[in-house]
């Protein structure tokens, strides 16, 4: 049985089920009389017309299907769902309504009535049908508020939030809307005020501190987030969490001793989620990039093992060690990531990189030359594979790699750069002048750019 007939026998189901049957109660016509036949014959075609998108047949032949039965809510409702489907919305909407009148406890009727409204951008209409719908299908609840929002009601929005929050308790989704109304309309005062109200009925809810200590921050408010932590500290000495704001705002005050003590609390710490430790980590990376004097922080850090029990990624531990320069650790966990995903092409790409960096020139030949099969556009491939080729003095197998993946340098990076540079000095090995001229102007070209 296809898709349209399906579908039929469950609307058709429907439809006598409810008013029609209610119509022919006392009706002299038996159950399938010739009325009802030819109904059923046109019914079914307007379904299938719809169902091949022959729109303008199917609304022909379902106001014929109204001759019939003038009454019939499924029939209101099909031509009210052919309409959305060719954006003539006042029609849909007409239609709509009467199914809605006709049976005004059916669901579907008005959720459609509500999707209308929502494809027409008609927010207050469609707060008003949701509202409807909510009776029905209470799962819709979460829709309210973003409705709320984009209709511009935003004081009806937070009380519809804060009513969800006094019911079921506070959510990341709720706070991201509350948080979106704030900035919106520029409320930061309400947004603060919020946060203070929650993490005092809560003091010793960490996520409400770090969200308090987050928000002082970003409003530019850093004395008050300071001092917050500060005291958040004295009332909570073993707390891990405080050390969390605080590094940030000893880095700011350039109070670096106090910033890297925080900072190995929070990497040691055995009780904070992997994200955070991982943000201090990253933060701290980036730190010592500009201030390299402060690397030892950093490598007294990979000494202890104090991640260990962090639960991060294998990926996100090699791309720890391998911002640190720390190139075997992070070839050791970029193998493990290797066997999570196999079919990862950043991960290969960076393990082929990695090979290289810690000398193994046979294996990233033979692994970059794998994977170049597989991805055969991936210029890093080429370039790994290429400068394994040079390691080997296997000029001429070198400028073929490169040659081939030359026509899949879409953009002027610094990849490129090192391509075009590796390809002068293969050309310049092989004894070819007028090669070497030509991509020595192209890399003058990037650079004058």
């Amino acid at each position: 049985m296809n898709k349209i007939s399906i579908t039929f026998l469950l609307i058709f189901s429907f439809l006598f089920s409810s008013n029609i049957i209610a119509q022919n109660k006392n009706d002299s016509l038996p159950l399938f009389s010739s009325k009802r036949e030819k109904f059923e014959e046109k019914f079914y075609e307007a379904i299938k017309q719809k169902g091949i998108e022959n729109f303008s047949r199917a609304v022909k032949i379902l106001n014929e299907c109204l001759e019939f039965y003038p009454n019939s809510a499924v029939i209101y409702y099909e031509l009210g769902d052919v309409y959305l489907k060719i954006k003539n919305f006042d029609k849909s909407e007409y239609n709509l309504k009467k199914a809605i009148a006709i049976e005004n406890k059916n669901f579907w009727f008005k959720e459609k009535l509500f999707k209308l409204y929502l494809i027409q951008e008609n927010f207050d209409k469609a707060i008003k049908a949701l509202i409807e719908v909510l009776k029905y299908r209470p799962y819709y609840k979460a829709d309210l508020a973003n409705i709320y929002i984009k209709a511009g009601r935003y004081i009806e929005a937070l009380n519809y939030i804060q009513l969800m929050d006094d019911r079921y308790g506070y959510s990341s989704e709720r706070d991201r809307k509350r948080i979106k109304i704030y900035k919106i309309t520029s409320d930061q005062d309400g947004h603060i005020n919020f946060l203070k109200y929650r993490f005092e009925t809560e003091p010793k809810n960490y996520n409400y501190f770090i969200d308090l200590i987050y928000a002082l921050s970003e409003y530019g408010l850093e004395s008050e987030a300071f001092n917050t932590a500060k005291t958040f500290l004295k009332q909570n000495p073993s707390s891990h969490i405080a050390h969390v704001a605080l590094y940030k705002f000893y880095l700011k005050q350039k109070d670096y001793e106090n910033a890297i003590s925080s900072m190995k609390i929070v990497t040691g710490s055995n009780v904070l989620l992997p994200e955070m430790k991982l943000r201090v980590l990253q933060d701290f990376i980036d730190f010592v990039r500009i201030n390299p004097s402060y690397n030892y922080a950093l490598l007294s850090i990979e000494s202890t093992n104090s991640l260990d029990d962090s639960n991060l990624s294998n990926e996100k531990w090699g791309s720890y060690y391998f911002e640190n320069n720390q190139f075997q650790k992070a070839l050791d966990y970029y193998k493990k990531a290797f066997e999570e995903s196999s079919q990862d092409v950043n991960i290969i790409k960076k393990l082929a990189q990695l090979y290289l960096k810690t000398n193994q020139y046979q294996k990233a030949l033979e692994f970059s030359l794998e994977y170049l099969e597989i991805f055969p556009t991936q210029i890093e491939l080429y370039l790994i594979c290429g400068k394994s080729q040079f390691y080997f003095q296997n000029w001429n197998d070198a400028i073929e790699v490169l040659e081939q993946g030359f026509d899949y340098i879409y953009e002027e990076n610094n990849i490129t750069m090192e391509y075009y540079e590796l390809m002068v000095d293969l050309y310049t090995k092989n004894k070819n002048p007028e090669k070497v001229k030509e991509i020595s102007y192209m890399i003058e070209l990037i650079k004058s750019q």
